[in-house]
């Protein structure tokens, strides 16, 4: 809780190694009532300066991005001395989820649909790799995902695809904290050669996962 707000914990939606996400109530001081997506930082990971840099930097970066295949973030607060980011709460399953339920039912997904969600994706990386940093720097964000998986990719009820969590993202801006490359981000499944190799980070990274 903030001194504008509360925040009613709902339900856990997620858990990976650095947070929790969870489905909250949002109210504000006027009785305001809004659902929104809570993630939390883990306590344990609050004493490494480098993880919370980078949980803020998400925040920032996300919140220069405002596009219709990117999860919105609403502002990054403080919970009980843990670094929290607000989102939009998104009504639906990640790709990953999907996968596994129609390998179980020996269901094949329609390549029409694989494609599209592809598209939508491509559609998310370009924008934010494109964006200019502000109004006064029309240089580009260039922003890395590093982490792009269908754990990481959002299908709602409404028929949207959003991508998730740019914890581990590297891009170009100004508010940026975390400078040092102490460690290494990805999911090997995924994870582009040159990667892996620890050799220069660039976008086609992001095209392989």
């Amino acid at each position: 809780m903030d001194n504008r707000r509360q925040f009613k914990i709902l339900t856990q939606l997620s858990e990976g190694t650095f947070g929790r996400v969870y489905k909250a109530n949002m109210i504000s001081g006027n009785n305001f009532s809004k659902v929104v997506a809570l993630k939390i930082l883990h306590g344990r990971w609050q004493d490494h300066e480098e993880i919370v840099q980078r949980s803020r930097d998400e925040a920032r970066v996300l919140g220069l991005l405002r596009h219709p295949n990117i999860v919105k973030v609403e502002d990054l607060i403080t919970i009980h001395q843990k670094c929290a980011v607000v989102m939009e709460f998104l009504d639906g399953i990640d790709l990953k989820t999907l996968i596994t339920f129609a390998n179980e039912q020996e269901i094949l997904l329609p390549v029409r649909v694989t494609l599209d969600i592809m598209l939508f994706v491509t559609r998310a990386l370009e924008a934010a790799y494109h964006r200019p940093i502000s109004e006064n720097n029309q240089n580009p964000l260039e922003l890395i995902h590093r982490d792009i998986k269908p754990a990481n990719i959002m299908l709602t009820t409404d028929g949207e695809v959003k991508v998730l969590d740019f914890g581990t993202a590297r891009a170009t801006f100004g508010t940026r904290e975390a400078q040092t490359q102490a460690l290494a981000f990805g999911s090997q499944a995924y994870m582009a050669p040159e990667r892996m190799l620890q050799e220069e980070d660039t976008f086609y990274g992001d095209v392989f996962s």
